[in-house]
């Protein structure tokens, strides 16, 4: 299988595989989420050593993780998300089961920059080694994502009620899916 070329879109996003170098603003992205949403349940923002461990695990495995880029207000090329597809469950009957992720800097959403990033992570999944994508949204706020991972196949497979708790709230989780296997309609 050949990896995809870094493609730039309509909209001005280049979509290509994230380097080492990147980690420093996938960092600074996914700190904004756990600091001030509920999209995801952390707490603790992860060291940068620790999004290096992720990063070697997940290329490791032979799996995507994807930077979008594209010109700020100042014509500076700025990283304004990623995406990539982690373990889904720890066990081996799961292992070609994953969990996406796909977070965008704040001020740059409704720009095409997720689906840009989904499409990227998608094409780049190699289906000899995924066959299952789960995404796990949280409910509260989460329209977009749902929209987002509908617009690209994913189906509503289960929610969890009030399975997590951060900013003071209980919080749904929709659970959909993706089966690289099944043709495209």
């Amino acid at each position: 299988m050949t990896e995809p070329e870094s493609v730039v879109d309509a909209a001005g996003v280049q979509v290509s595989d994230a380097t080492i170098d990147d980690l420093e603003a996938v960092a600074e992205i996914y700190a904004h989420y756990v600091q001030n949403t509920v999209a995801t349940f952390d707490y603790l923002v992860p060291t940068l050593d620790q999004w290096h461990a992720k990063y070697t695990a997940i290329t490791g495995a032979g799996r995507p993780f994807v930077v979008a880029r594209t010109l700020d207000e100042t014509s500076t090329e700025r990283i304004v998300g990623y995406a990539y597809l982690g373990t889904f469950r720890g066990m081996p009957a799961y292992d070609r089961s994953t969990e996406d992720s796909i977070y965008v800097r704040p001020g740059y959403g409704g720009r095409g920059v997720g689906s840009a990033l989904m499409a990227g992570m998608l094409d780049r999944a190699n289906r000899d080694n995924v066959r299952q994508i789960v995404a796990v949204i949280a409910a509260t706020g989460g329209a977009g994502s749902i929209a987002l991972h509908s617009r690209f196949g994913f189906t509503e497979v289960g929610r969890l009620r009030s399975i997590g708790h951060k900013a003071d709230q209980w919080i749904d989780c929709v659970y959909m899916q993706k089966d690289l296997w099944e043709p495209s309609s």
